[in-house]
Formats: structure tokens, sequence, C-alpha cells
């Protein structure tokens, strides 16, 4: 995620920002406002009076925030202010698309907002599938194995491409010591019913997710996705606001994104979201990102959570 560190006058030109988009729409919604303060305290602005803020335009937010990755995240935090009410109105798409122009900044969440906005989720769908973490990850397995590399990743999401041996070598970690790292992970898997790679469940690409459910100690109810995905955004080195915005979607506007999931409404809480994030941002490297974890399967959690920096809940 990029540097929080804002001045006092830039951190209060983004919140203003927030409240602009906010009010878009005619009123300024409680959950909306509750976002809003949640970033106050993200900026270090704790006694602000969030509803004494008034209004900013684009040229003015535009002199005070002078480089591009801050005014990206204030288009981000444009994005998900529309979203906390539940839903996205066409006001609302109209003055992040006002502002996104007039600071320049190419988000393509602001394109996704406006087809949101007018009904067209499937269309937003497939955008996000064109853009989203996996594209390259199919990329690659084209590249290395063909055409049997890109199915085993979508097999599994099938309920195809079985493979024995690997499901073994996965299942065969419940042997592992109490409190290893792998241990922690076949406990996991088998308590919530979620299948090992090579069952027809879940592609082996994908068991970082999983571990990061482990590491970071968050479950798989719609609070613990949301969280972990926030914690995912947080250490995540490229494009960390998909992983916001799609996780907004599918569990608080009830728009399924993900596969695995039906979709839920009302859990993106703002202060519960930022803890997860801060603690994903504290991790040393990414680990969607070709992190090797069967040499740390069988040490300690809590050595691999140190040597990670993962925090405390």
């Amino acid at each position: 995620m990029a540097s929080l560190a804002l001045s006092t006058e830039q951190a209060t030109a983004g919140l203003r920002a927030l409240v602009t988009v906010a009010g878009a729409d005619g009123e300024r919604s409680t959950p909306e406002l509750r976002f809003i303060e949640t970033a106050a305290k993200a900026l270090r602005l704790d006694g602000v009076d969030v509803s004494a803020l008034t209004p900013i335009e684009p040229d003015e937010l535009g002199r005070v925030l002078e480089t591009r990755a801050h005014r990206e995240l204030a288009i981000q935090a444009m994005i998900l202010t529309t979203l906390l009410d539940g839903h996205a109105t066409e006001d609302e798409a109209g003055e992040v698309e006002r502002f996104a122009r007039a600071l320049d900044v190419d988000e393509p969440r602001v394109k996704n907002l406006r087809q949101l906005a007018e009904g067209h989720t499937r269309v937003m769908w497939l955008d996000l599938a064109r853009r989203s973490f996996a594209r390259p990850i199919f990329e690659r397995a084209l590249a290395a194995n063909g055409l049997r590399g890109v199915w085993k990743i979508v097999g599994p999401m099938i309920g195809l491409a079985k493979d024995p041996d690997l499901a073994r070598r996965y299942n065969d970690l419940g042997k592992l010591p109490e409190g290893t790292l792998g241990r922690a992970y076949w406990e996991f898997i088998v308590l919530n019913e979620l299948g090992f790679p090579g069952e027809g469940v879940v592609a082996e690409d994908g068991v970082w997710h999983d571990m990061t459910h482990v590491l970071a100690g968050y479950g798989t109810d719609p609070d613990g996705e949301v969280q972990v995905v926030s914690f995912i955004a947080g250490y995540r080195r490229e494009d960390p606001f998909f992983w916001l915005f799609t996780i907004a979607l599918q569990f608080h506007l009830a728009i399924k994104v993900s596969p695995y999931s039906e979709g839920r409404t009302g859990h993106f809480d703002p202060p519960m979201v930022l803890r997860a994030l801060e603690r994903g941002a504290a991790l040393r490297r990414d680990l969607s990102d070709g992190w090797d974890y069967w040499p740390e399967l069988s040490r300690p959690l809590d050595d691999v959570r140190r040597d990670l920096g993962v925090p405390p809940p």
C-alpha cells in the first residue's frame, strides 16, 4: 500500500474529498460518515469533526496532493466511500469520475463504479476478472506447462482435475507435530471442510490464501473473509486496491465475485478492515508472489509468523 504519511493539510483535503462524494447523492449516510471517521484515524486526525468538513473541488485537492500515489489513494478511498451505504448511485460515480479526470488518475475501478451504478454488474464482473490477480497465474501456467498447466488451475474450480498423490502430500501434513505451520494448515482445512489441493476443490496455486488465514488467524465466516482479504491487500505489492474493492462487493453489496463464497451484505466494517489492512502491511514479503511455504511447514507457527513479521491480533 502507498504510504499514508500526509501533512495535516493533505489529510484534511483528502477527508473533504470523501465528504464531497458522500454527499453527491444528496445525503451523507451514517455508514459513509463512519468510513470517513475511520479514514481520519488512519491519517492521524482522530479529533477531527467529520460532520463539519466542507466539500472540496478537484483543483484544490490537486494542488494539495502533489504525488500520483496520494492522488490514487484519494480516488480509491472515494470509490469505497460510495459503496458503504450498500449501493452506488450515478451521481456518486459521476463525482468520482470528475475528480479522477482532474487529478489525471487512471484507476480502473472508476469504470467499474460506473458499471455498478448503472446496474451492469455482469459487465463489471467480466472486467474485474480480466484484470484480476489470477491473470498472470494463468499466463505463467500456460507458458510453463501449456493447457495442462491451465487445467490444473481451472479443473478444481469445477470439481475436476483430481490428483490423489498431491492430495496425499497435503493430507500428510496432519502428521506433523501440533503447533507447526503445516499442522495448523491441515487443521484449518479439515475443520472448515475446505478440501486439499488434488481433491478437486482448490488449485495448488491458491494455497497461499489459506495459509494467510492460518498466519493471520482469521476464520472463514464473512467477517473473517473480509479481514483476511484486507490483510492480503496490506501485503500485496501489486494492485492492493483490487482486493478491497472486490471484498466490499462480495460481502457488503452481496455481489458474488469469488466462486467460493456467496454474496453477503453489511460486513465491510471500516475499523475492522483498517486493523487487518495495517496488520498485513507489516509483513516483510508478499505471500501471493512466489512464496515457497514448503520449507516452513515443519517449523513452529509462531516462529514463521515472527520471521514474516505478522503482528499479533
